[in-house]
């Protein structure tokens, strides 16, 4: 009876731990500005100008002088993110198409006390000037 006991707690045990990790993450609501802006299905930046956190899932990448892009993450990141430097990367961003970023192939690292953590860009948008880009930061941060 003991034996079917524990057979029956880890079982238990590992069909909440699977169906934990089998539930898909929906992106919140906040981040679908599909009505508002122009998405985009990569960015063609053979030099990254400058980068700025928005929130836990999301960034606003600018590749020149004048374009600059919202990039959604497929899920909150936590921690601090970085510039990591190999053939393949661009600034925070790993990519292995060379100078395009790819949204659901290409990736943000963040580096936290637990390690360092990638996450898929989920969606790009193309931002029109610096007072949209400053709209979107600070509703985004806001909600």
């Amino acid at each position: 009876m003991k034996l079917i006991i524990k057979f029956s707690s880890i079982l238990v045990l590992l069909i909440m731990a699977v169906s934990c990790a089998t539930t898909p993450y929906t992106i919140p609501e906040k981040y679908n500005l599909d009505n508002e802006l122009e998405a985009v299905d990569r960015i063609h930046a053979p030099n990254i100008s400058s980068w700025e956190k928005v929130d836990n899932q999301s960034v606003i990448l600018r590749t020149n002088l004048t374009d600059s892009y919202l990039l959604v993450l497929s899920r909150p990141m936590y921690g601090r993110m970085y510039i990591i430097i190999t053939e393949h990367s661009k600034g925070i961003f790993n990519t292995s198409t060379g100078y395009n970023i790819t949204p659901g192939f290409d990736w943000i690292s963040v580096k936290s006390a637990a390690g360092t953590d990638d996450c898929f860009i989920e969606k790009i948008y193309k931002l029109k000037g610096k007072e949209q880009a400053r709209e979107i930061r600070e509703r985004l941060r806001e909600s």
